[in-house]
């Protein structure tokens, strides 16, 4: 299984699933045009919710990084949960840890943007 995704939105913040493996560049296409589409009007904070992400590689950290930067840019934030297993063990090798503010659920990550 390759890299699907759901998009939900909760009181101005954009919840995005991740769903399988990014193992490429070309599973992230659609999924960059999605993000840039809610970065335009009315920007809102983002949650990337790693749940159900099985498989991380470069092209998955650099995007997140890339993700990161341009909610900064525009004056938003963009927040980490429920990172486990093979997820963790290379967000932690990458040092992700160590620049993203990381939550165990959803719920604890909508309440970063509460406070």
């Amino acid at each position: 299984m390759s890299l699907e995704f759901n998009i939900s939105s909760n009181n101005g913040i954009s919840i995005v699933s991740f769903i399988g493996k990014i193992v490429s560049d070309e599973n992230l296409v659609l999924l960059q045009k999605e993000i840039s589409a809610l970065n335009e009007p009315n920007a809102m904070n983002l949650i990337f919710d790693f749940g159900q992400l099985t498989h991380i590689n470069s092209s998955g950290i650099n995007f997140i990084i890339r993700s990161l930067t341009r909610s900064r840019i525009i004056n938003r934030d963009l927040v980490l949960t429920s990172i486990t297993g093979n997820v963790k063990t290379i967000f932690e090798i990458a040092k992700i840890t160590e620049i993203f503010s990381i939550y165990a659920t959803v719920s604890e990550a909508i309440n970063h943007f509460k406070n």
